[in-house]
Parts: structure tokens; C-alpha cells; sequence
């Protein structure tokens, strides 16, 4: 199962996350985006806009990015996931992906994936506490499908120490790991989304009917001085496609409640 493999996995899904945000640094805060953007990294593909939204193409991810240009800094970001049963293959089906990153220059990365069907070792965070160090590792709770779990992020700037937490609410049990990084990390974006395991061979063939992966509820992210709001901020926002040509294979829902909302679907063929 993935699980044994998480810290490749959310590695992956990392760059992914960065390269969604950062592929579109030349769109400006407005969101206008006009031919293509700059290629950062593998899973960048070009960027366009939907009214005054931007939108990244990659081949990996689904989801919602925060800011748009590194003109923010983040220090929390939280979310309630209901663990989902597997679409596809366990092994292969795309996970719930929660994180704050850095520049692409810095790759920082501080984050929480999810893996469907629940049970041991579903909830797993990584740490790049150093510029060669990677910190890992599975959550003890062990959350059943249907269960409603609280997943946080959060830096304490001062101490350079990054706190991941889960929460399930059904039965209030609670878990916080804590990992003291370089004093150089500094988190300019939040992303929320779905990410591939490996590549979209894994989902393929699509189905015939669309799927729901996942469920980001409540969503609240909090900058370093404080300002807390949801995935629209007062800051840009970017939609993050996972699309290869003219095949779409997964895509998130538009937000509501305010941007504190949003589904994550695998395409049907």
C-alpha cells in the first residue's frame, strides 16, 4: 500500500503544490494571465485565466493555491477532510494533500496527505526541515471511512518549529507532531487539494461517471501577522487543474462558504 512510501509520495506532491503556485508568478495578483507562463518545475504545464482567477495546468494535482506572487506569508493552514473510501486501487487512488510551501528556489515544504479507506498509517506529514533533511512519518489515529478529521499546519516563527496536528472529530482524539526546522524556512503560499500517487496512469481508465475524492471543509488560513481568512484570502487565489492535453483528469468544484469549501473530483471519460 502507498502508505509504506508516503514521504515519496508527498515529496511529489510537494513540487507539484509549488510548481501550481509558482507557474503562474507572472499572471500579477490580478489574475491575468495571457499565453504561457513560466516552467518551473516537471509537473508545470501553462497557465491561463477564468475571470479574474488564474488557473495552473499540472499533471498531478486538483485543488486551490494561495497567492498568487511571494508578496504573503503564511503560518497556518486547517481543514476538515471526512476520510473517503478508494475510487480506484488503494494503491492508487489520488490522496487529500494539505500543506504551506515556499518559494521554488527554497522548496519548502510542510505537509499532511490523507489516503483513502482510512485505518493504519492513512495519515501521514512531512517535514523539509533542512535544505537536506526531510522529516516523516504516519499519524497514530486511525480514522475509519466517514470519520470527519481536523488537519493543521501551523509555524511558530519565532521558535522555527512546524506543528502537524490531527483531529477526529467523531471520536475527539487528537494527535500533534512537532519538527524544529532551518531558521530559513518561511512559507509564502498554502494548497489544498487532491494529488496523484505516481502519475495519471494510476486513474486510468477514467469512469464513466464522475467521482468525488475528497472534501475540504472549513478551511482557515492565517499569515504571520495574523490576518486569518479563507482560501481567497484578502489574498489571490489560484484553481489548479490536473490535465494532460485535452484530457482532464481531475479538477476541484468552486468554492463556497466564503472560499472555506471545495470538493476534488476524478473525471469521468
Amino acid at each position: 500500500m502507498g502508505r509504506r512510501v508516503s514521504r515519496a509520495i508527498l515529496a511529489a506532491a510537494a513540487a507539484g503544490a509549488t510548481t501550481a503556485v509558482f507557474g503562474l508568478a507572472a499572471a500579477g495578483t490580478a489574475g491575468a494571465a495571457t499565453g504561457p507562463v513560466p516552467v518551473y518545475h516537471d509537473h508545470a504545464a501553462a497557465g491561463a485565466a477564468v475571470g479574474r482567477m488564474p488557473v495552473a495546468v499540472t499533471n498531478a494535482l486538483a485543488g486551490y493555491a494561495t497567492a498568487v506572487l511571494e508578496n504573503w506569508k503564511f503560518r497556518s493552514v486547517s481543514t476538515t477532510v471526512p476520510m473517503a473510501r478508494c475510487q480506484v486501487a488503494p494503491s492508487k487512488n489520488p490522496l487529500a494533500l494539505v500543506e504551506l510551501v515556499g518559494s521554488p528556489n527554497q522548496k519548502w515544504a510542510a505537509e499532511i496527505g490523507v489516503f483513502c479507506n482510512g485505518g493504519v498509517g492513512s495519515v501521514a506529514f512531512l517535514d523539509q526541515k533542512t535544505a537536506a533533511t526531510i522529516t516523516q512519518g504516519a499519524f497514530k489515529l486511525t480514522p475509519r471511512v466517514g470519520d470527519s478529521l481536523r488537519v493543521t499546519i501551523s509555524r511558530n516563527v519565532a521558535g522555527h518549529v512546524d506543528s502537524f496536528t490531527l483531529t477526529n472529530l467523531r471520536t475527539h482524539r487528537t494527535q500533534t507532531v512537532r519538527v524544529t526546522t532551518s531558521t530559513a524556512v518561511v512559507y509564502h503560499h498554502a494548497f489544498l487539494g487532491s494529488a496523484v500517487v505516481n502519475s495519471n496512469a494510476d486513474v486510468t481508465p477514467l469512469p464513466a461517471t464522475r467521482k468525488t475524492l475528497w472534501t475540504f471543509q472549513g478551511t482557515r488560513v492565517v499569515t504571520y501577522a495574523g490576518i486569518a481568512g479563507t482560501v481567497t484570502g484578502p489574498w489571490s487565489v489560484v484553481r489548479v487543474t490536473d490535465r494532460v492535453g485535452a484530457t482532464t483528469f481531475m479538477f476541484p468544484s468552486v468554492l463556497s462558504s466564503g472560499g472555506a469549501n471545495f470538493s476534488a473530483f476524478l473525471n469521468h471519460a
